[in-house]
């Protein structure tokens, strides 16, 4: 096939990558360049940052495999749920700057959430433990229809009885973060979401390569999505994300996202309050701990336990070798992706493929492979340095 001839594409000048060596580029090379050889994966497009920028970024297969573009670093890619970062990362912004509070309910800055309802906090809708519904079958998973508004998009919604009293049990929802976008401008009525997203994290952090994922729109180097139906790759169906910008509308570049993750430890962007607040475990009200904190998955505890990672000791291996790492993966119409953060080392990894529906290429295991690699060099080197 004429896509697996094609060489992965290394941009430096572009991204302002840092200097890594051979050895480490030959490795990463090895780990990425064979999940294109299957014919269920279009591209894959990979960015490691560190707290000086850009480390590494490769793009391997093909971004439009109809007509033949190759994958690059500046291709923005379908991200999903790692809109949900992006979405606290603005809240937490708001929350120090006095116009939200964590733990007021919600209904304080969305005057038409009904009253019905048990009282919901921002604290308990970015945990995932406020019971809101999650998508009703794969058809609203790609719903096709534009919604003007934020408001528009909670009639999908509001009005659905929640699943369970808020605070007592634990269900992903990417609707609870369209009610997060809701809050956000009920309580900065001067600004829509969009509006604030622009100036609380794009313009601050320079991520001029991450925007909405507006159907309508022409945007340079947008990817071409796909899916993977009984083992054959198609392209995937149009769909329309104006409803859920806050959960999973957004595109980007993994170098963006990357950066955007380093600088959670930077100072300057957020508190070390606001960020004690994300990456500390939530807890129910009966007292048990859940693998989110506010917006972030904490450690690595939603992996650990799940069953096709259960039984490999190399997998189990590698998690245990990370001590303060936080992450969120990323499914959408057409995108697999996954971001881990090493806060010990002020360091991440984005891994995006242009494809959902796809096993052969783990995003989750070669995030950590990929930043197990970067891990291990910098704990050689210091050991030899310390001789």
């Amino acid at each position: 096939m004429f896509r697996l001839l094609l060489l992965p594409l290394f941009f430096v000048s572009f991204y302002g990558v840092c200097k890594v060596s051979s050895e480490q580029i030959k490795k990463l090379d090895a780990l990425f360049a064979p999940t294109v050889a299957a014919d269920t994966v279009p591209g894959i497009n990979i960015a490691i940052a560190d707290s000086n920028g850009i480390v590494w970024a490769q793009a391997y297969g093909l971004a439009d495999s109809e007509n033949n573009v190759a994958m690059t670093p500046a291709h923005k890619m379908r991200v999903g749920s790692i809109a949900k970062l992006i979405t606290v990362a603005a809240m937490m912004r708001l929350v120090e700057q006095g116009k939200l509070s964590l733990d007021t309910p919600i209904t304080k800055y969305v005057a038409d959430w009904p009253t019905t309802h048990k009282p919901i906090t921002l604290r308990q809708l970015a945990a995932h433990t406020a019971g809101i519904r999650s998508y009703h079958d794969d058809a609203e998973f790609i719903l096709n229809q534009y919604f003007a508004t934020t408001q528009a998009s909670l009639g999908l919604f509001k009005d659905d009885a929640l699943l369970f009293e808020p605070g007592t049990a634990h269900l992903y929802s990417t609707f609870a973060f369209t009610l997060i976008a809701a809050a956000m401008e009920g309580a900065d009525k001067k600004r829509s979401f969009k509006q604030i997203i622009q100036q609380q994290v794009f313009a601050p952090l320079s991520m001029q390569d991450t925007v909405f994922d507006d159907q309508a729109e022409i945007i340079p180097k947008r990817q071409r999505p796909y899916v993977v139906r009984e083992g054959k790759l198609f392209n995937a169906p149009q769909s329309d994300h104006s409803y859920k910008y806050a959960g999973g509308g957004f595109i980007a570049t993994p170098s963006d996202i990357s950066r955007f993750a380093v600088a959670h430890g930077q100072a300057g962007y957020l508190t070390q309050t606001s960020l004690d607040d994300m990456f500390t475990q939530a807890r129910l009200k009966n007292g048990n701990t859940l693998p989110f904190g506010i917006g972030w998955m904490v450690d690595f505890d939603n992996y650990k336990n799940r069953s096709y990672y259960q039984g490999n000791l190399k997998v189990q291996d590698l998690m245990a070798s990370f001590d303060n790492a936080v992450m969120h993966s990323g499914g959408s119409n057409g995108g697999t992706t996954m971001l881990i953060l090493c806060r010990e080392h002020q360091r991440s990894v984005t891994v995006v493929k242009n494809v959902d529906g796809e096993y052969s290429a783990d995003v989750f295991l070669l995030a950590l492979q990929a930043l197990s690699m970067f891990h291990n060099d910098a704990s050689a080197a210091s050991q030899s340095n310390s001789q």
